[in-house]
C-alpha cells in the first residue's frame, strides 16, 4: 500500500513538471514570436536604410554632375573673362556682368560642396545605422538559435516525463490489480 501511495504522489508530481513543462514551452513559443516579429521590423527598418543610402549615393552623384557643370561653367567663364579683359576699354559693362556671373557660380560651388558635406555625413550616419541592424540581426539570429535549443530540450524533458509517467500508471494499474 505504501509503494501505491508513493507511486500516486510521484505519478502527480510527474504530471505537475509535466504542465510547468508545457508552461514554459509555451512561453518560450511566444517568445520566439516575439522575437521573429522583431527580426522582421529590423528587416524592414534595414530596407529602409538601404533605400534612404540608394537615394542619397544617387543625389550625391547627382550632386557630383551638377558640381562639374558649375566648374566647366566656371572654366568657360574664366576664359571669357581672359578674352574680354583684353577687350575691357570697349565692353566694361559686359565685363562687369560676367564677374557677376562668376561670382554666383562660386556661391553655386560652395553651396553644392556644403551639401555634399551635408550628405556624406548623413551617408555615413546611416552606414554606421545599418551596421548597428545587422549586428542587432546577427545578435537575434542567435538568440533564436538558443531559443530553439531550450525548446527541443524542454520537449525532450517532457517526453521523457510523459513516458515515466505512463509506466508508472501501468505499475500502479499492475499494483492495484
Amino acid at each position: 500500500k505504501n509503494e501505491l501511495v508513493s507511486a500516486e504522489k510521484e505519478s502527480k508530481q510527474l504530471s505537475q513538471a509535466s504542465e510547468e513543462n508545457s508552461k514554459q514551452i509555451k512561453t518560450l513559443e511566444s517568445d520566439l514570436c516575439n522575437v521573429n516579429e522583431q527580426n522582421v521590423a529590423i528587416l524592414e527598418g534595414r530596407d529602409s536604410v538601404q533605400k534612404d543610402r540608394d537615394g542619397l549615393e544617387s543625389e550625391t552623384s547627382n550632386l557630383r554632375e551638377e558640381l562639374a557643370t558649375i566648374k566647366s561653367s566656371l572654366a568657360s567663364s574664366s576664359n571669357q573673362v581672359a578674352t574680354l579683359t583684353t577687350e575691357r576699354d570697349n565692353s566694361v559693362k559686359l565685363n562687369d556682368d560676367l564677374s557677376s556671373d562668376i561670382g554666383s557660380a562660386k556661391n553655386k560651388l560652395v553651396s553644392a560642396e556644403e551639401k555634399n558635406e551635408q550628405l556624406t555625413q548623413v551617408f555615413e550616419e546611416r552606414l554606421k545605422q545599418i551596421r548597428t541592424l545587422e549586428s542587432d540581426l546577427c545578435t537575434m539570429k542567435e538568440e533564436n538559435g538558443v531559443l530553439a535549443e531550450d525548446k527541443d530540450r524542454v520537449q525532450q524533458e517532457r517526453d521523457g516525463l510523459e513516458s515515466e509517467t505512463a509506466n508508472l500508471q501501468g505499475e500502479l494499474e499492475s499494483i492495484k490489480s
